[in-house]
């Protein structure tokens, strides 16, 4: 096989799918945080102040609160799971250093 094929099967190794994992779950939760922010922002600095504007707002966190708790948590799992494949993935043994 070429290197090329073999790249490819790398690619798809437990680690490489961990990180991918945790880096879409972080940029969701940067992205949904964002998006509450923006609305809340909007809110309070259009200058309409009114109360259309802050029920918008309240609508937007409370869809936006389970949103950010499912990404926060997916986020966590995944960087336990980049911990986990990094360690599996660098051969580290679990056994002591020798006193070479």
């Amino acid at each position: 096989m070429s290197d090329r094929l073999l790249g490819g099967a790398d690619r798809l190794s437990g680690a490489w799918l961990a990180r991918a994992f945790a880096g879409l779950s972080v940029l969701g939760l940067v992205l949904s945080v964002a998006g509450v922010a923006a609305m809340a922002i909007a809110a309070e600095s259009i200058g309409r102040k009114t109360w259309g504007a802050y029920f918008a707002m309240e609508r937007a966190m409370a869809i936006g609160t389970p949103v950010v708790v499912v990404f926060a948590g997916l986020s966590v799992l995944g960087g336990f799971a980049v911990v986990y494949t990094t360690g599996v993935s660098d051969g580290a043994s679990a056994g002591r250093p020798s006193d070479d």
